[in-house]
């Protein structure tokens, strides 16, 4: 009897349908056209995700060292060598205005004496001439003026000293309270020599710091005196002195209009510290960014610059995706 049911089944149940009922079968497993091609997005997006750079990998800077600082979330973005101490050159100044309107009014006539005018560079001053502390500040951070530094770190030294003294005397006094005030500040590794940041000789600077630093530097002047480091996004300015003698500040920050929403600027050269520059500026819905770039060249400080801002801009771009 069981060898006849075998031999049936083997008559009615062919080897051809277990072929067909297995092709069946997997079709049952096999994508629609629509499904297939939004599996294929996905593995497309997921792949996109994990090849996804990170936008300062590709930049090539010429600057020994740079920072960029996010104020809002109070973090760095990036870092080359941004620890290393470097001359500071007139990145300098702004802790020279810094410190001026930390001590005595704004509005107190600082006079341009003839030692003022000794220093490196030609702003124009007379001797004799009097200006306001903070239009006397605006054009020296806007034109980098060394003699317009001198005659505040002079007159202010005068101020806490009382005469009787002579400008050197006056001068280190107020450098040692750029000094006191880079400290409570917590700029650890910053120092000054001198109020400019001119090289006081061919292997030492005027000031030193570094890239983290100086970004911290204005990051704490624009927030403290914001009126007076805000007008350093200007590409030029009138000032009158108090006889109502104009004279134009010309930004010593070429490179302005290359950077949106700039917020403040301020540029450094000597021999020995090449090209330097700090800037802020607005990545959108009030989010400071303070950029620092120590040891570069002439034009390499904007051009680095200008790459890390556009590099700050896309790795944010990505991060609220």
């Amino acid at each position: 009897m069981l060898t006849k049911l075998h031999e049936s089944a083997q008559t009615y149940i062919r080897p051809e349908y277990f072929f067909f009922a297995a092709v069946f079968l997997s079709l049952l497993f096999v994508l629609t056209p629509e499904e297939e091609m939004l599996s294929r997005q996905e593995a497309a997006a997921g792949e996109s995700v994990r090849l996804l750079e990170n936008p300062y990998d590709a930049l090539e800077l010429i600057a020994k060292a740079a920072y960029v600082y996010d104020s809002r979330e109070k973090k760095s973005l990036f870092e080359k060598d941004a620890h290393e101490l470097l001359p500071l050159a007139s990145i300098t100044k702004i802790m020279t205005a810094f410190t001026a309107l930390s001590l005595i009014p704004e509005t107190t006539y600082i006079s341009i004496d003839e030692e003022a005018i000794r220093e490196e560079g030609d702003s124009g001053f007379m001797v004799g001439e009097r200006w306001l502390l903070r239009d006397l500040l605006t054009y020296m951070l806007l034109e980098s003026s060394n003699d317009g530094a001198a005659a505040v770190s002079s007159a202010i030294g005068e101020i806490f000293e009382g005469s009787g003294m002579d400008e050197k005397e006056y001068k280190a006094r107020f450098v040692a309270e750029m000094n006191a005030l880079a400290m409570r500040s917590g700029l650890l590794e910053t120092y000054f020599l001198n109020e400019s940041g001119l090289d006081i000789g061919e292997a030492k600077a005027g000031a030193y710091s570094t890239a983290a630093e100086a970004a911290e530097l204005l990051r704490l002047a624009l927030e403290k005196f914001p009126d007076l480091f805000t007008e350093t996004r200007l590409s030029e300015l009138v000032l009158e002195n108090e006889e109502g003698q104009r004279r134009a500040a010309r930004n010593t920050n070429t490179n302005l209009t290359e950077v949106p929403l700039l917020m403040a600027s301020k540029t450094g050269y000597t021999d020995l510290a090449g090209g330097n520059l700090v800037i802020a500026f607005d990545a959108g819905f009030n989010r400071p960014i303070i950029i620092s770039v120590l040891g570069s060249t002439m034009d390499g400080r904007f051009t680095d610059a200008e790459k890390l801002v556009w590099a700050t801009l896309e790795a944010l771009g990505q991060n609220s995706e």
